[in-house]
């Protein structure tokens, strides 16, 4: 007899055995939401407008999920008696940014003019309007591809200033799609020179987050350069030096045919040596620069602006013994040319017996004068230290009337360090018939060079001026003191701190100085 049936019997549940559980119940279908509609948006907006913290946000939430129903509500909104006010008509645009409908951009760009116009009119503080058009920025960039348009129409805002612009510029390289960069390249070269930096530099940057749209645009930038139009060249020259690096032997060897080529134009000549300057490491553009300066400044050369200019631009990217050998040679630091000159004492060895500074102070230009002392560095000898002291005169064959060059002698003292130098730059800024600025640049060489003591110094200076503009520059110099303050600066901050126009300088700066005692002020100066 088969199994078959006995093992089917044995699986099968016993008769009489225990009863099979009841079903469980079948839930109560939920009702589905009403769909959202205008009532709820329009609820929704009023929350927006009028709501904070967790309202707000599920609101606005609410509206973002359903555009079609919200946005047309948002622009009636708008466009309703009585309009909005200037905050509900920020929240409003706000959700016109997070709904992102193309036919909305106009108005943020247009929101953005206003913003500008109205933080102008307000305040003629420089760079007032970029924190104003900021959050429009934010919500144009956001909007992607789609903001190009608006973004090229606030780049042409003749009223907007050219900072402003070229960081518009950026936006619109930021949100431009990849197949459609080469249709910047066109533009490169072409606008005011700022504007034409900032695009420069924007498209470099975004060439440089993508390895196959740097090298797109690589190829397209090698092709406009093959084109060789004389507005454009410098700027592609440029642009294709940002787009590469120092390792592109080949654009290095094409900028230095272009720099050399007497038959080029000027200003591209100008753009190849700036890119050779810029990879000075490479032996070939060494050469090269070399190559340039025994060509344009000799004496009977550089007379000649062109020549001066591209010589002078060579000789900054010469390394520092071969170009101390041109200086020498050629006799630069004796140019009457204040662009050779100026050059000349960025990198010419100079001896320490201080002729050099003596004549170079006697130079016409005084871009020469600052060059040269810039060059100063401490420990001076006696005839550089006897030199500087001679500059600090309020009168006489040394005065310097320069406040630039004036200043940059002040700077050369503190380099100097040592107690002469101490002592020249106290002199000065205890000096009442010394120009504000000096006795400021002076207090300042005195902190950073000289520490407590120096600061101690300019301490004594400052309860003793009745003068406001001293003693606020004098404020602004103990600021910089690195470490804790004396207790003399401590005390002529607190006098400070008694006159309300320097009050709040003077607040700061024990804030800073003084960061562990909680009343510095106080009778125990805690």
């Amino acid at each position: 007899m088969s199994d078959g049936p006995v093992l089917l019997a044995a699986l099968a549940p016993a008769r009489g055995g225990k009863a099979k559980p009841a079903a469980a119940p079948v839930p109560e279908p939920v009702a589905a939401p009403p769909p959202y509609g205008q009532e709820q948006a329009a609820a929704d907006i009023e929350l927006v407008l009028t709501g904070r913290g967790k309202d707000y946000l599920q609101a606005r939430a609410r509206l973002e999920q359903h555009p079609a129903v919200a946005a047309p509500l948002v622009t009636a909104r708008m466009a309703a008696t009585p309009a909005p006010t200037t905050a509900e008509q920020r929240r409003l645009l706000a959700l016109l940014g997070g709904i992102a409908r193309p036919e909305d951009i106009p108005l943020f760009a247009d929101a953005m003019r206003r913003d500008v116009a109205a933080a102008v009119k307000q305040s003629q503080e420089q760079g007032i309007e970029l924190p104003a058009a900021e959050p429009w920025r934010e919500v144009l960039r956001a909007q992607g591809p789609a903001a190009a348009p608006a973004l090229t129409g606030l780049i042409a805002e003749k009223s907007f200033t050219e900072e402003l612009r070229g960081l518009l510029i950026a936006d619109l390289v930021a949100v431009t799609p990849a197949d459609k960069l080469p249709e910047l390249i066109a533009l490169v070269g072409l606008g005011a020179p700022t504007l034409r930096a900032a695009l420069r530099q924007a498209i470099a940057r975004r060439a440089h987050s993508s390895a196959s749209e740097r090298a797109q645009l690589i190829k397209v930038v090698d092709a406009a350069l093959d084109a060789r139009e004389p507005a454009r060249l410098p700027g592609l020259v440029l642009l294709r030096a940002a787009l590469g690096d120092t390792s592109d032997a080949a654009f290095t060897s094409r900028a230095a045919a272009l720099a050399e080529d007497a038959a080029s134009e000027f200003a591209a000549r100008v753009a190849a040596i700036r890119v050779l300057v810029a990879r000075r490491s490479d032996p070939a553009a060494q050469d090269v620069l070399a190559r340039l300066v025994e060509q344009h400044l000799p004496a009977d050369k550089r007379v000649a602006l062109r020549s001066e200019i591209l010589g002078s631009l060579a000789l900054a990217g010469v390394d520092a013994t071969r170009a101390a050998a041109l200086v020498e040679r050629l006799q630069l630091i004796g140019a009457d040319a204040p662009r050779v000159a100026t050059a000349a004492f960025a990198v010419a060895a100079l001896p320490d017996s201080g002729a050099w500074l003596d004549s170079s102070q006697r130079h016409a230009w005084p871009e020469v004068r600052a060059a040269a002392l810039a060059r100063v560095d401490g420990p001076c000898s006696t005839p550089i230290l006897r030199r500087l002291r001679d500059g600090t005169a309020t009168s006489g064959d040394t005065f310097e009337a320069d406040p630039t060059v004036a200043r940059e002698v002040l700077a050369a003292l503190g380099r100097c360090g040592g107690p002469d130098a101490f002592a020249a730059l106290q002199a000065v800024v205890v000096d009442v018939a010394q120009n504000v600025d000096r006795r400021a640049e002076a207090a300042r060489q005195l902190v950073d060079r000289h520490g407590p003591g120096g600061a101690d110094v300019v301490a004594a200076v400052l309860r003793s001026t009745d003068d406001l503009a001293v003693a606020l520059r004098l404020v602004r110099a103990l600021q910089r003191l690195e470490g804790p303050g004396t207790d003399d600066v401590r005390q002529a901050l607190c006098a400070a701190g008694k006159r309300q126009e320097l009050a709040q300088s003077a607040q700061r700066a024990l804030r800073g100085l003084f960061p562990d005692l909680d009343e510095p002020c106080a009778g125990n100066g805690r």
